[in-house]
């Protein structure tokens, strides 16, 4: 859909301003002061505030991202008292860069992927404006198309990399199992197999993935939806 984060910028851009947003950040929950091309970090703030933000390392401090973390939905960013709350001296000063800056109201919507760092995209008015609560479905809907494209061109090598690996129906009850803490010899003895049967099983498995430890086994099948997480919360 988009071949560069150029116009994927580009497409976000004109749309936000037709919804009446002024500024716009898909980012994943991170410290960006040394460059890191598998996290998303996407955004038309004021080059002061950008750069304030950046050099200060606030990607892990911003209040606006870890209220991400206490939420599976969107926010508008006046909740942030109450999300977190208190606010610290850090985010007060965050919060007036963001103002000083001519950053307005804004609206958040948190990101949690299995396996990935947490993000969200955030979508504001310029500073004496009003964040219309008509604007929210607009923030929303953009939002999640706009990480997803994100992600697409970030993590692009991961994804093939991860779809060289599959499990056959019996990998995927020992995987499972393995995910329930059960050593090999016990589900061995549940499967009515034998213990080299399990372990030539898991070799096979490991090597489709690439990978050289059971425990990376299992988070490599629920990554790639070979097994659920609901499989490994119920016994």
């Amino acid at each position: 859909m988009f071949d560069t984060q150029e116009s994927l910028f580009s497409a976000i851009s004109a749309i936000s301003a037709q919804a009446g947003f002024s500024y716009f950040a898909l980012s994943h929950h991170g410290d960006f002061t040394s460059a890191r091309p598998e996290l998303i970090h996407l955004h038309n703030y004021p080059p002061a505030f950008a750069a304030f933000h950046d050099s200060g390392g606030l990607g892990m401090r911003d209040p606006v991202h870890r209220a991400s973390q206490l939420r599976g939905s969107g926010f508008l960013w006046s909740a942030l008292p109450d999300l977190l709350h208190q606010l610290t001296d850090d985010d007060r000063l965050i919060l007036a860069q963001a103002e000083a800056a001519g950053i307005g109201p804004g609206y958040t919507r948190p990101f949690h992927v299995p396996g990935e760092r947490s993000g969200s995209t955030s979508f504001a008015v310029r500073r004496g404006l009003a964040f219309s609560k008509c604007q929210i479905p607009i923030a929303e809907a953009l939002g999640a198309f706009a990480f997803e494209a994100a992600r697409a061109l970030s993590g692009r090598r991961d994804r093939v990399w991860l779809s060289q690996g599959w499990l056959t129906d019996r990998e995927r009850q020992i995987v499972i199992w393995l995910g329930h803490g059960k050593g090999e010899k016990e589900i061995a003895r549940r499967l009515g197999i034998s213990h080299t049967t399990v372990n030539d099983h898991l070799k096979h498995a490991r090597a489709r993935y690439g990978v050289h430890k059971s425990s990376l086994l299992i988070i490599c099948a629920l990554l790639t939806g070979a097994i659920g997480f609901s499989e490994l919360l119920t016994d």
